[in-house]
């Protein structure tokens, strides 16, 4: 009688020891992702994602580009203009690179990439269309009225300042200073990490891939 009590509670032992590794396995693999080694991360990682306060623009499909649309998949978040000298057209080709680099290896939850325009006076849905598409069909462009992205920028810590040119355009005749900063969302809209000058696709999609 105690040889067979002895015996399941040996079974019992196991099981339980079988549930507690599977439970392991399970957790290990559901979690690892919230414990990226930050030494491996190129970028600045934030060590909460925060939420944003409501925005509203519109997107070059003339559709609302709000807080709705940040939800479901990683989104990398530029603010540029289409007459920007440098800044811009680096930063999205790197961008083009990076979502190249990503389809190449496969990576099976590409992300969203959308530059919003800090130029919305100049910067038409159609122009700002064309601008972002000429480095990948799969980019987005959003503007809005200049206090909705000033407060955007704000809150994101981006700063951009007009500044005249000489010559005899009248208003339209201005640079924008601006950061360079790329921003990168989670799919539950929530601001996880940002990228500083210079940019590089290649560290960007590794830092990518960490997320993922």
């Amino acid at each position: 009688m105690q040889t067979k009590r002895n015996k399941t509670r040996h079974t019992v032992i196991i099981l339980v020891a079988i549930v507690a590794l599977m439970l392991g396995l399970f957790f290990s693999k559901h979690l690892q992702k919230d414990k990226i080694d930050v030494s491996e991360f190129n970028g600045t990682l934030l060590d909460h994602p925060r939420k944003i306060s409501p925005f509203s623009l519109k997107g070059i499909d003339h559709q609302p580009f709000n807080n709705q649309r940040l939800l479901g998949k990683w989104t990398f978040v530029f603010f540029g203009f289409t007459s920007c000298g440098s800044i811009c057209p680096t930063n999205m080709a790197e961008l083009g690179k990076m979502y190249r680099i990503l389809e190449s290896k496969g990576v099976k939850s590409l992300p969203n990439v959308v530059m919003i325009s800090v130029d919305p006076e100049r910067d038409s849905l159609e122009k700002l269309s064309h601008y972002v598409k000429a480095f990948d069909q799969h980019f987005y462009g959003a503007r809005g009225r200049e206090q909705s992205i000033r407060a955007m920028a704000n809150e994101l810590g981006i700063a951009y300042i007009k500044v005249a040119r000489k010559g005899d355009d009248g208003d339209k005749n201005f640079d924008i200073e601006h950061t360079g900063t790329i921003m990168l969302f989670n799919p539950k809209g929530e601001l996880t990490a940002f990228f500083t000058m210079p940019h590089r696709a290649d560290l960007l999609a590794q830092d990518y891939i960490l997320l993922n």
